[in-house]
């Protein structure tokens, strides 16, 4: 978790700006994201979100060793909105392999996630 905060109109928890006032040799990250099967509750997939605004990399380094730790895939998702509504994504898969930046519409995103999902119903100990 970045030590300064550089956006003003963002609201920090209190644990958020207890943390960031701790010494510096006490690190932190948040999960932006984890994908969950809503039958068995296990996780799917990890992934580090950030607003597009052209920005060219994010740091990922403890989400890829999270996913790669829990052998999980795990993705960097930016996306830009328009008002409230998401209009795209830049969409690169950190594990089990890197790719190179995708262009995505909100439904191809939404493919990917479903396709995550089916994959994990074939193994799925959850209600049916």
């Amino acid at each position: 978790m970045a030590r300064d905060i550089y956006y003003k109109d963002v609201k920090f928890s209190a644990y958020s700006l207890w943390h960031r006032a701790l010494p510096e040799k006490l690190g932190m990250i948040d999960i932006d994201a984890t994908g969950i099967c809503l039958k068995c509750k296990s996780p799917l997939y990890l992934a580090e979100t950030a607003f597009d605004v052209g920005q060219p990399w994010k740091a990922t380094t403890t989400t890829k060793k999270l996913a790669e730790l829990a052998g999980l895939p795990s993705f960097l998702v930016f996306y830009k909105v328009d008002g409230t509504s998401i209009t795209s994504f830049r969409i690169k898969q950190l594990t089990p392999w890197r790719s190179d930046e995708m262009y995505m519409l909100p439904d191809g995103w939404l493919q990917v996630m479903q396709l995550l999902q089916e994959r994990h119903d074939l193994i799925c100990e959850g209600k049916r």
